[in-house]
């Protein structure tokens, strides 16, 4: 929900500019100038350098997991993709050294203050699974986080998916661009739409027990393992 002051009798939006933000706010919109510099140039400059810096290292044993799986190559690829930065964002709040949100920042210190406190909302964000509620259009999309059944808004960067529908399960990782929007920090995991329903179901009634007994992550990427494996199963039953 976007903001509001009164001023004069009349409504006035709260936005976030350059020299305004003395922190990042998720419900407050952003000037187009700003919009445009973080989901342009800040968003490419800081993906560059943390895949420069640490993609190469944690290539192994992130292949090693994604290969344990009967995914095709583009599946693959996204599935890779999000299991990176799950990693660069968790090691971010335990590891000084691998923070490299800290690191860039330190870098560029001459940027408006907005850009650093945008990239420090990248330091809480962490991997769910979501449902496709409604569709917008094409590159806007309503969606529950299955993890929490809170409800955002999901903008897309890039160019559309076509292949996901409403109801259909994805996995992800979603950044704040302000005016309670969100948008995917790489491209959605998209499950096979015939398992769907099963991996909801399974979801409901192992992850609260999962995470009763373990870290936020140790239970999200075990029922992330084993939404896998229901996806693999159901592909070679079905297909």
């Amino acid at each position: 929900m976007q903001s509001t002051q009164q001023r004069d009798g009349k409504v006035v939006a709260f936005t976030q500019s350059r020299t305004n933000a003395s922190k990042f706010r998720h419900d407050y919109p952003l000037t187009n100038e700003v919009r445009n510099e973080l989901l342009d140039d800040v968003y490419t400059q800081f993906t560059d350098f943390v895949l420069r810096e640490e993609y190469i290292i944690s290539q192994p044993i992130i292949r090693e997991f994604v290969e344990s799986y009967n995914l095709t190559e583009k599946k693959s690829y996204t599935l890779e993709f999000n299991l990176f930065w799950s990693k660069v964002l968790y090691t971010a709040r335990y590891r000084e050294d691998l923070n490299y949100i800290n690191h860039f920042i330190a870098q560029n210190v001459s940027r408006s203050p907005i850009v650093c406190h945008w990239l420090r909302e990248w330091e809480k964000a962490k991997p769910s699974f979501y449902r496709i509620d409604y569709q917008y259009h094409q590159q806007e999309w309503r969606v529950t986080n299955l993890l929490t059944d809170e409800i955002v808004k999901v903008m897309l960067r890039d160019a559309p998916i076509p292949s996901i529908q409403e109801r259909d399960i994805v996995v992800g990782i979603l950044i704040p661009i302000g005016n309670s929007s969100y948008f995917p920090l790489v491209e959605f995991y998209h499950f096979d739409c015939a398992t769907g329903q099963e991996i909801m179901a399974h979801l409901q009634e192992n992850y609260l027990q999962y995470l009763d007994e373990s870290s936020f992550y140790e239970a999200f990427f075990r029922i992330l393992s084993e939404a896998l494996q229901l996806e693999s199963l159901r592909i070679r039953t079905v297909y």
